[in-house]
Formats: structure tokens, C-alpha cells, sequence
């Protein structure tokens, strides 16, 4: 039982670590992706994404208007503004426009803009590097993305032709209208330095590493406890066998000396008898020799009983029927003495008696017998013995044996079925250690119950469910 309690609360404990160690790599992971470079890098792909967003959508709402109310020979102002918002109005925190190398930004919006009002005026600080990426772009006729590096914030740029055939060295100057438009987008990126990023990953790493070598170094340090618990644990089994053993061999040395102190004794006096009287004497001491020789028997038989291994043989029993044939008998030996054995059966116990109890007949019959001598020793003439069956409201199967006698005096309660205790004279104090040893090779527990007269003997045993 405590090697699985210890193996449980080592589980947790290492399912705990498991999991702490798990949510600081995803804090490691968090923060790596709080690093300034990542950031950088989703904000050129959103920039990029929101640059070809506008492209296309200008691509398609060209108008074949006239030149004098077009932007660029090709989107009117009212076109192009539209074109922006609706590329913009999903993209948080991008800003753009159209650029053309003769006018410049012709063309701005910031949908997603949280000052009040609305944003119409592009960024005077950054013109310059808007314009040199449009530039840029224009002339490889492709996608440009440049990034304007701060300790605070860096500024992503990004610009693409809207027409990619219109290059700057196919275009004159007296034909203005084939400038190509440029789409352009910046996105501003607030970073947390990268020194302090490193600084808060090193020290989440070392953290890691801490929890992953605490766990492993406790969860060997548990182990080793476990190792000497197991030692300790054979140790004291050890030293409560040895103890058992001493307790065993004083009760046993003091039963057997006492029949021999009276053997000695009867054959000392015989001998020292006048030849007269010694005959008498000696048939005396011979019958005290046979009555101490057949209690140091029983002590024998009882002392084997205990050491041989108990091999349960389950067999289902009527209850009813078999308590009936016990109660029968002993009940000679009863009305010698007075007294009555009376036998209570629940009845809902009875009908399932037959098909559920499984008990070992043999063993059975010594633990009742035992019970049962017993009682009887103990019980005083017009007195009553019981025996009864009863199933439990948890399921278990309840067999006593109670008298109403003189009880067991207070002092032998606690160690009632420990060797050699007993209230008897002439009793060895095994039968009741007998009973135990056979309940709980059946699984069941014996306990002496708390009842206000006499004695109560109670024992439970694991009976199936119906």
C-alpha cells in the first residue's frame, strides 16, 4: 500500500514538472517571437500582402476616363481613394497610397487610423523613404520592401507597380501619363529590444533548465527513499517477526514449564511417600502426567496449526444449514452445562446463502469451534450463546458469535487475539490467534465488538454482489 501511495504522489509530482516545463517552453517561444527580427518579418509580409491587395484592386477599377480627370492617365481620385480603404480596412495599423515618380504620393488612407477623425494626409517624415522604394520599385518592376530600423519602433515599407509593363526607361517626358502608378504601404512595428528579449529568453531557458533538473534530481531522490523505505520496511517486518517470536517463545516456555513443575512435583511426592501410601500416589502422579501430556498436545497441535500455511479451499455454503449442524454439535455439551445456543439468520442472508457464500467448510469449522469452546468456558449456567449471519449494507458477509458471559476483562481486550493471551484457566491462548489467522486468510477481518454485556465476537468477509 505505501509503494503505491509513493508511486502515485511520485507520478503527480513528475506530471507537474511535465507541465511546468511545457508552459515555459511556450513562454520561450512567446518571447522568442517578440524579438524585434520576428516581428520585422511579419510586418514585410503583412506590408507585402496589403501592397498586392491594393495593386490588384486597382488593376481592376481602372476607367477609361480622360486624362484630365484620371490619376495617373489611369484611377480618378475619388477610384483610387476607394480602392485604398476597402485594400486597408482589415489590415491593422497599415497605412498607403499611389505614388508617381512626377508627383509623388497622389493618393493616401489609413482605414484602421485610432486618432479621432479621419487620416487624409500621408506622413511627411517618412515621404522620403516612401518615394526611394517607390522609386525602387518602378525600376525593378517588381515588388520592394525596406525597413526603417528604431530602438522603439521600426517602419516597414513596401511598394509595387501597378503596372509592371510601364518601366521608367519606356516612358518620355512629354508623355506624362505613362509614368507608372506605384501602390505603396508602411507599417509602423513597436519591438522590444533585442538585448532585453535575450535577456528574458537566457533566463527562461535557465529557469527551464532549473525545473527539468529539480525534477529529475527529486524524482531520483524519491526513488532512493523508496529503496531505503523498502529496506526499512523488510527490517521492521524483521524485527516484528523476531518480537512475535520472543513473545511466542516466553508464552510457550511458561506453558510448557508449567505442566512439567507439576509433573516433577506429583513424581517427587510419589517417590517420597511411605511405601503404604505409595502406590496411591504413584497411580495419582501417573493420571497428572496424562492430563499434562494431553495439554502440552493441544499446545503442540495449536502451535503447528499456526505455522502451517492456510490454503483456502472456497466452497459455496447454505449458511443456514451449516451454522444449524455446528449448533447441533456442541449443543450436548451446552445443555451439560445450562446453557442455550440459539442461531439468528437474516432472512434476505438465507435466501442468497446458497449461491454467494464461498468460505472454506474445513476452516471454518475450527474457527467456530473455537468460538463456540470458548463461549461456553466463559458463560454461566441459564446463559445463551448466539451465533448469527447477516449480509451488510456494504456488501460484506457478517458471522459472530456472542454470549452474554462474564466478558473479557479490560486488560486482555487489546491483544485478545495475540498469542497466548487468554482469561481461561488451563487455556493456551492460541485458538483465538487460530481464528485470526483463518479470517484472514480468507480476506475477512475478526475485531471484538463493543457490546454491553458478555462477549461478541465479530468477523467480515468479501461476499460477491448479486
Amino acid at each position: 500500500m505505501l509503494q503505491k501511495t509513493i508511486k502515485r504522489d511520485l507520478l503527480v509530482l513528475w506530471v507537474s514538472i511535465a507541465a511546468v516545463s511545457v508552459l515555459l517552453t511556450w513562454l520561450m517561444l512567446q518571447l522568442s517571437r517578440q524579438g524585434a527580427a520576428a516581428q520585422i518579418d511579419d510586418a514585410k509580409q503583412q506590408a507585402a500582402i496589403s501592397c498586392e491587395t491594393i495593386r490588384i484592386g486597382a488593376g481592376r477599377t481602372r476607367t477609361a476616363t480622360s486624362a484630365a480627370n484620371s490619376v495617373g492617365g489611369m484611377l480618378s481620385p475619388s477610384a483610387a481613394q476607394a480602392v485604398i480603404d476597402l485594400a486597408l480596412r482589415d489590415q491593422s495599423g497599415v497605412e498607403g497610397g499611389f505614388w508617381r515618380a512626377d508627383q509623388g504620393v497622389v493618393a493616401y488612407a489609413f482605414p484602421t487610423y485610432d486618432g479621432s477623425g479621419i487620416k487624409r494626409d500621408p506622413p511627411a517624415a517618412e515621404l522620403e523613404r516612401i518615394g526611394s522604394t517607390a522609386q525602387r520599385a518602378q525600376d525593378a518592376a517588381s515588388l520592394t520592401i525596406d525597413v526603417r530600423p528604431g530602438l522603439r519602433e521600426a517602419v516597414v515599407f513596401a511598394a509595387c507597380p501597378v503596372d509592371a509593363e510601364k518601366r521608367a526607361g519606356n516612358a518620355t517626358t512629354s508623355d506624362a501619363n505613362a509614368l507608372p502608378l506605384i501602390a505603396w504601404t508602411l507599417q509602423r512595428v513597436s519591438v522590444i529590444r533585442s538585448d532585453v528579449v535575450n535577456k528574458l529568453t537566457i533566463a527562461t531557458s535557465l529557469l527551464l533548465g532549473l525545473v527539468i533538473i529539480s525534477g529529475a534530481w527529486l524524482g531520483w531522490t524519491l526513488a532512493r527513499w523508496r529503496r531505503h523505505a523498502a529496506q526499512l520496511s523488510s527490517q521492521l517486518a524483521q524485527s516484528e517477526r523476531l518480537a512475535t517470536l520472543g513473545r511466542i517463545s516466553a508464552g510457550l516456555a511458561h506453558e510448557i514449564r508449567n505442566p512439567l513443575a507439576t509433573m516433577r512435583m506429583k513424581a517427587e511426592n510419589a517417590l517420597a511417600a511411605p511405601l503404604e501410601v505409595r502406590e496411591t500416589r504413584v497411580a495419582s502422579a501417573l493420571e497428572s502426567v496424562l492430563s499434562q501430556t494431553e495439554r502440552l498436545e493441544q499446545l503442540v497441535s495449536s502451535l503447528l496449526a499456526l505455522t502451517q500455511p492456510f490454503r483456502v479451499e472456497r466452497k459455496a455454503l447454505d449458511l443456514p444449514a451449516w451454522l444449524g449442524e455446528r449448533r447441533q454439535i456442541h449443543a450436548e455439551s451446552a445443555a451439560a452445562r445450562g446453557v442455550t445456543i440459539n442461531l439468528r439468520v437474516d432472512p434476505d442472508t438465507a435466501a442468497r446463502a446458497q449461491r454467494l457464500a464461498l468460505l472454506d467448510p474445513t476452516q471454518m469449522e475450527r474457527v467456530l469451534d473455537n468460538l463456540l469452546l470458548n463461549a461456553l468456558a466463559h458463560t454461566a449456567a441459564g446463559g445463551a450463546i448466539e451465533m448469527g449471519v447477516q449480509r451488510l449494507a456494504s456488501g460484506a458477509l457478517l458471522l459472530w458469535v456472542a454470549d452474554n458471559g462474564v466478558g473479557i476483562p479490560e486488560a486482555l481486550r487489546e491483544n485478545l487475539f495475540e498469542p497466548f493471551s487468554t482469561a481461561r484457566a488451563g487455556g493456551t491462548g492460541l485458538g483465538l490467534t487460530l481464528v485470526r489467522e483463518i479470517v484472514q486468510a480468507h480476506g475477512g477481518r475478526i475485531s471484538l465488538a463493543d457490546v454491553p454485556t458478555g462477549t461478541r465476537i465479530d468477523m467480515e468477509f468479501p461476499w460477491p454482489a448479486s
